[in-house]
């Protein structure tokens, strides 16, 4: 029983290679968030015995290379984009798509920020799509892939067919939580599935929760999901990083996430060292410091200990054990390490990790001249542009399909006639800095005036959304005012 501060453990998934998905993925989604000390206590005694590591102190997390990285890529919904309906559609759309339409108000597009930064981050991201609590609105949800285990279809293996997501529920008649399963499933679409039921600790189903939590069965014909023509489909939307025909590609850029584990560990036994060079071990052979202290600790054992400061004066009497002629010798350990040169060390190994990731290497920059300072990432505008251009096209898909969905719920509760389909979605461009507008400009003068570009050219340059079509349209505007004024 689990009072409701408690939280019951996350039941294990019965498919070990599932679980060894869901493991990584969970791993991945901690340092997204900033939880995961405990990884990084874990990963140091993989490098250091027990008996060393309380000398190395508190795990250092100032440093997540991962997380540094991924936030620097994410830059396709700096601003919402721009939705169009096909023509037959564009005007019974606006009420969805529109400004004040209901996609907008449920706050879709600031939330496909975080959606794009989980799914570059864990390669696969989710969204679920419902209505309000009141009837009244859309409600998106995002849904991390390592709370899902889903199945898909031999003839497409991209598509799911059936999801199981693990919830965490709060149970007011048990007044406690418990770890629960939304499962639906349209491999059969004459006989849907939607059902919640619990799991014990060994990942096995346990009991059938549906009518405690929804009020009512909702398998079979009571499917409450289901398109204009009355076909059922899941209000799931899944997103990937890049498009790799499978449901999971959860191992994609390992390496960034184990190399980002490494360099805090390396970070923590920097600190370590950093007090090492400022507290150097001392000895003292063939004498006896003079008026020490003694502290009682809890009347089992006793240490004696003195306070170095420079303005002590530390008084010692020679050992009489001092054979004649010998003198007390003091003196101390040198540092393990230079600090200065482990810090270089681990920068530069961080910004080799971040290259896996995709970021140029002109984008990590020194914090400043002095050697020893690290690196950060300052992503250069051109570099952002490549980003959303590598990016567009699978997360255009996954945008066309939420927005499929949600027309689709809206019409079925709120009896609406949204068209289902015939989205499109485009994503705006990062401007061009004043430096980058210059440079352009100057070169594309130069190839004009050398014959190596045409005027068309130039300005779908200039305006890269336009076509051969609008191009010309804009130079002949350009031309009949130039005549008329």
């Amino acid at each position: 029983m689990y009072s409701n501060n408690q939280i019951p453990p996350m039941p294990l998934n019965q498919n070990q290679a599932t679980q060894r998905r869901i493991e990584h993925s969970a791993l991945r989604r901690r340092m997204l968030c900033g939880q995961w000390l405990q990884d990084l206590i874990d990963e140091i005694a993989n490098h250091i015995p027990e008996s060393r590591q309380a000398a190395w102190g508190v795990p250092d997390m100032s440093s997540n290379i991962f997380k540094a990285s991924v936030d620097a890529l994410c830059g396709l919904y700096v601003e919402p984009p721009t939705i169009s309906v096909t023509e037959a559609g564009s005007q019974t759309a606006e009420g969805l798509v529109g400004r004040e339409g209901l996609v907008n108000n449920a706050g879709l597009w600031s939330m496909m920020q975080k959606v794009q930064y989980y799914t570059l981050g864990m390669n696969e991201c989710m969204i679920r799509v419902d209505m309000t609590d009141d009837g009244q609105g859309l409600l998106y949800r995002i849904v991390t892939v390592d709370m899902v285990d889903a199945e898909a279809s031999a003839g497409d293996p991209s598509r799911p067919h059936s999801i199981k997501e693990t919830r965490l529920r709060y149970c007011h008649e048990c007044n406690k939580h418990e770890w629960t399963v939304d499962h639906l499933s349209i491999e059969n679409p004459q006989n849907p599935v939607y059902e919640i039921y619990t799991l014990n600790q060994n990942g096995e189903r346990a009991d059938d929760v549906t009518e405690k939590y929804l009020g009512q069965q909702m398998s079979g014909a009571s499917y409450p999901y289901r398109d204009s023509a009355g076909q059922p489909f899941l209000p799931y939307s899944l997103y990937h990083a890049e498009v790799h025909g499978h449901l999971f590609d959860a191992y994609a850029n390992r390496e960034c996430v184990m190399g980002a584990l490494n360099a805090a560990v390396l970070y923590t036994y920097f600190l370590h060292l950093c007090r090492d060079c400022s507290h150097p071990q001392r000895y003292l052979m063939g004498a006896t410091l003079a008026g020490l202290d003694t502290f009682d600790n809890n009347l089992e054992s006793r240490r004696q200990a003195i306070a170095s400061d420079p303005a002590s004066i530390l008084v010692f009497t020679p050992d009489p054990d001092l054979q004649a002629g010998q003198q007390p010798q003091i003196g101390q350990y040198q540092a393990g390490g230079d600090v200065g040169q482990m810090l270089e060390s681990i920068t530069v190994y961080e910004r080799r990790i971040s290259s896996y990731m995709g970021i140029n290497p002109a984008d990590v920059q020194k914090m400043s001249g002095d050697p020893r300072s690290g690196y950060a990432i300052a992503i250069s505008r051109s570099s952002l542009r490549e980003s959303q251009r590598k990016y567009a096209p699978s997360f255009r898909r996954a945008d066309v399909e939420t927005l499929e969905i949600s027309a689709k719920i809206s019409n079925r509760y709120l009896s609406t006639s949204y068209p289902e389909s015939g989205y499109r979605v485009e994503y705006h461009a990062i401007p061009l800095s004043p430096q980058e507008s210059k440079e352009q400009r100057e070169n594309m003068l130069a190839l004009l005036a050398a014959g190596l570009i045409s005027k068309v050219d130039a300005m779908k340059i200039l305006h890269p959304d336009f076509d051969d079509t609008d191009a010309r349209r804009e130079l002949l505007k350009i031309q009949q005012d130039n005549l008329t004024f």
